[in-house]
């Protein structure tokens, strides 16, 4: 399973086409919030709402089934009790939010930011993130935008 994932492009609806053509082959896209965009703008991206998608009516948190377990995404990093994590299988955690690359495991959790396609505020350069679950396996990769 090959997931765009993108986070915090606040109006920059562009780069989303760019993406999906630079990435036709992915499974899956999915938007993390802040995107301020219609769900037209977004198509094809699975979407959560954000603090700033002030007219959006996408659902604020949503879990997809990997081969690993499941995906939860929301835009806010939220706090997930590892007993619930583990008893509902969320092996990986998406967000969006503050701006800031994340690829980091606490206890049995996957943490993914992929960055903001709008205002990095971590040093890096504006991002976003390909993960690829294969074989039990996941790998991902940050890319730059520029």
């Amino acid at each position: 399973m090959k997931i765009l994932l993108v986070s915090d492009t606040h109006g920059n609806n562009e780069v989303l086409d760019k993406l999906v053509k630079k990435h036709p082959d992915m499974d899956l896209y999915l938007h993390l919030g802040d995107s301020e965009a219609t769900p037209e703008q977004l198509r094809p991206f699975i979407t959560v709402r954000g603090n700033c998608d002030y007219f959006s009516d996408a659902d604020d948190k949503f879990m997809i089934r990997t081969e690993v377990g499941y995906l939860f995404a929301a835009h806010k990093p939220p706090f997930v009790d590892p007993i619930v994590a583990e008893k509902s299988n969320i092996t990986i955690i998406c967000h969006g939010h503050t701006h800031k690359r994340r690829f980091e495991k606490i206890g049995k959790i996957l943490y993914i930011n992929p960055g903001a396609i709008s205002f990095a505020r971590d040093g890096n350069d504006l991002s976003y993130l390909i993960l690829e679950i294969e074989n039990s396996k996941v790998k991902h990769t940050f890319i730059n935008i520029r």
